[in-house]
């Protein structure tokens, strides 16, 4: 009996018109999206294969010049584009797309978007993501939102419970098969994109891929869980499809458009930092208060005798220089950190929130790939300043007093640029994905059985004449 009761309900949703109209318009959707990256896709590369050989170009050039100059030079490492970004590009069009570093220091990042917070841009690309959090979840709501009180209408819900078949399992089937029948909807759009993205030669079949993409389909199943149980629980607490309609579109404009769009707002509110331009004062003023209570001629230079006494109170100087200025903008981005984490708390009411946190686990990007390469990038850092404190060592013409700006009292040999540590961004791991997924993946299913089980209790108790 309860096989057939979900062959009929999944019967019932996959002839229905919306359905069918479901179906086109998300197919169109994820064709679209995936030309679309593919153009775009291939603009970002040639520009990352720019600005990477400028990049090591610039390298070897310090390196010919000598050791120091290498060390001493800031540099910006480009942050490459992801093949997977058709799937969810994380909003990295939208974050820093550079980290600068020198062999001293891991300065900070290049923050394109000009926002207090590059971590709260909230604009969105046309992915799989997008098309799953924005549509689909309306989608979900229209499979449920009169799985009871449509049926009450149409009169058919006591006859369905006339049979020996219970209320929590009927109403079960009916929140299944609503999940079964978006899988229906979502798969087709999944292939068409991955079929476009791959004949197009955006990105290549690979076990990672294949992983990533059915990853994608699992979190997409229980995002859909989660909207499918709001539209049941629309139907089960009015006795109007009307009603229980303009319930779910409630439903879902306060968790698809009015929690999501509010991060900002909240956290300019709740989680105020320092601007950019507050954090650069506090820089000059610091730098000023140190240069003006420095030792005299701590300012002085002379390149022709490196071994200048003076010299070694200007590389000190330069050193409390350069560590006042990491522990400000070390700070700086450490609340940056704090405010785009409390604020994704307070929207991890929404689903959404918690589908775009899962979502950028399961592509390793966005937020947990800038953090995982702010990381590395220390511990490259390391390696550099290691390797050019072994070499200066060796240099019996540098006085080794250690300048973190300057060439001025260091080794000024030059080195065979092959000998250089290099840094190259390596993938998250599963690991590295599981740990910030799993908190969102917590939060979704608890609220998606919570709201589920609300549903149940007012089920129990409808009046099904």
């Amino acid at each position: 009996m309860l096989k057939t009761v979900l062959k009929r309900e999944i019967q019932h949703n996959l002839y229905s018109l919306r359905f069918m109209v479901a179906l086109a318009l998300v197919l169109l959707a994820f064709i679209l999206g995936a030309v679309s990256f593919v153009r775009n896709h291939e603009d970002a590369l040639a520009k990352d294969r720019l600005a990477r050989a400028e990049f090591l170009d610039k390298m070897k050039e310090d390196a010919t010049k000598s050791l120091t100059t290498l060390a001493v030079t800031k540099r910006d490492y480009p942050l490459r584009p992801r093949d997977n970004g058709f799937i969810y590009d994380a909003k990295e069009k939208y974050l820093p797309d550079a980290i600068t570093f020198s062999a001293w220091n891991v300065f900070g990042f290049r923050n394109r978007g000009g926002s207090v917070n590059p971590f709260l841009a909230k604009h969105d690309e046309i992915n799989w993501s997008f098309i799953v959090g924005l549509i689909l979840s309306f989608v979900a709501l229209l499979f449920t939102f009169d799985a009871v009180s449509g049926e009450k209408e149409a009169r058919t819900l006591a006859l369905a419970l006339s049979n020996p078949v219970s209320r929590g399992a009927l109403l079960f089937w009916k929140y299944l098969s609503a999940i079964v029948s978006f899988v229906f909807v979502v798969t087709p759009g999944i292939l068409a994109s991955l079929l476009v993205v791959l004949f197009l030669g955006a990105a290549n079949i690979s076990a990672s891929l294949a992983a990533e993409v059915a990853g994608f389909l699992a979190v997409s199943v229980l995002f859909a869980a989660s909207f499918a149980a709001f539209g049941l629980l629309s139907s089960v607490v009015s006795r109007s499809a009307n009603v229980s309609l303009l319930l779910a579109l409630s439903f879902w404009l306060l968790f698809a458009v009015v929690i999501p769009n509010s991060s900002a707002f909240l956290a300019k509110k709740l989680y105020p930092i320092e601007s950019a331009k507050a954090v650069e004062a506090k820089v000059n003023a610091a730098h000023g208060d140190l240069s003006k209570n420095a030792p005299p001629g701590s300012w002085s230079m002379n390149y022709g005798n490196p071994f200048m006494p003076l010299h070694e109170l200007r590389a000190n100087l330069q050193m409390k220089l350069l560590q006042a200025e990491k522990a400000i903008r070390d700070a700086s981005i450490q609340a940056m950190s704090r405010q785009f984490e409390k604020t994704r708390w307070l929207t991890a009411l929404s689903p959404i929130a918690d589908f775009e946190g899962l979502t950028e686990a399961v592509v390793g990007g966005g937020y947990p790939r800038l953090l995982k390469v702010w990381k590395d990038l220390h511990a490259y850092q390391g390696q550099l300043l290691a390797f050019f404190q072994a070499l200066d060592a060796q240099d019996p013409k540098s006085p080794h007093w250690y300048n973190p700006n300057e060439d001025v009292s260091t080794t000024r040999r030059p080195v065979a640029f092959e000998t250089v540590p290099q840094f190259t961004e390596r993938p998250m791991s599963l690991a590295d994905r599981l740990k910030p997924a799993i908190p969102f993946l917590l939060v979704m299913a608890i609220s998606a059985c919570l709201v589920f089980f609300i549903s149940f209790i007012l089920f129990v108790r409808y009046d099904v004449r």
